[in-house]
């Protein structure tokens, strides 16, 4: 009997080692593809292209986003970005936010991006959470003036008339928190905005969040935003995984979304990382495309 149990006892110890081993190699492979897989998004991004259709343009409108970029390069002096821009001809590119990273000092690559490609197409942006921190809590006082220099219209709670072809376009940007949108004078400067409801209105916030809970209410036609990385790591079937907002899997990581009042949001999944850690997880970088033709 004894020997029987003793056979039993080295049988399972036998069977929990292999599992153990099993499960070894299977963790050694994951963490080995995440590594290059995060290697692979440092160099790499996908194009998103999205379609929207209004009664206010009388042509073709294309918009290139480049969000939450945080000082990355593709290619040397963001040639291969530059180039890809190059090629897709927009009639305008927005900056949603986040160009830099708060803790670096040197973000001299990101305002040569702008000033090349204002070359391309006219540039307007906001100021996301690492720029203003920069401002507020950095002491980098001169921020916007170094990107207004470089050609980068940003749009501090202000709206913005331009012309392409034969329409007007109204760009609007707003700043703002999650939870301070009040303070930071968001509110204040939505509820005076002179909207002209025959013009097709963009909204520019960095943080999605704000166009569910503070924005939807006014009248715009399509809100972009970024901030939020894709939620890091994309689950299929899931999505996203966390925002610092919202916490895990939020509403608000990727793509498009309708809001109440029927208005398209769409959010980039941003083009950098503003932290080593955690990696991007089955969620390349990507530029987004979006063209607004008449219906």
């Amino acid at each position: 009997m004894k020997k029987e149990t003793a056979k039993k006892k080295h049988g399972f110890l036998r069977a929990l080692l292999r599992i153990l081993a099993v499960l070894l190699i299977l963790a050694l492979i994951i963490g080995i593809a995440v590594y290059y897989y995060s290697l692979y998004t440092k160099t790499h991004y996908i194009i998103s292209f999205y379609q929207e259709t209004s009664k206010k343009v009388s042509d073709n409108i294309r918009i290139a986003v480049i969000a939450d970029i945080h000082d990355r390069e593709y290619g040397e002096n963001n040639e291969v970005l530059i180039s890809d821009l190059r090629a897709l001809k927009p009639d305008l590119i927005l900056f949603p936010g986040d160009m830099v990273i708060r803790e670096e000092d040197d973000y001299q690559p990101m305002l040569n991006l702008v000033s090349a490609l204002t070359e391309i197409a006219p540039c307007y942006g906001v100021l996301g959470n690492h720029e203003s921190e920069r401002i507020y809590y950095g002491n980098d006082k001169d921020l916007p003036e170094k990107f207004e220099n470089a050609g980068l219209k940003l749009l501090r709670n202000s709206l913005k008339k331009i012309r392409i072809g034969k329409d007007t376009i109204q760009l609007i940007g707003v700043e703002g928190t999650a939870y301070g949108f009040e303070e930071y004078g968001g509110r204040e400067f939505m509820d005076k905005a002179d909207i002209d409801p025959s013009a097709y209105s963009i909204l520019m916030a960095h943080i999605p969040i704000l166009f569910d809970s503070q924005l939807s209410g006014y009248g715009f036609d399509l809100g972009i935003a970024g901030h939020v990385h894709g939620g890091i790591v994309n689950f299929p079937f899931f999505g996203g995984l966390f925002s610092d907002e919202e916490g895990f899997f939020p509403k608000f990581t990727a793509g498009k979304y309708i809001l109440d009042n029927q208005q398209t949001l769409i959010i980039s999944a941003g083009l950098g990382d503003s932290k080593p850690f955690p990696p991007r997880i089955n969620n390349t970088p990507e530029l987004v495309v979006i063209d607004i033709n008449r219906y």
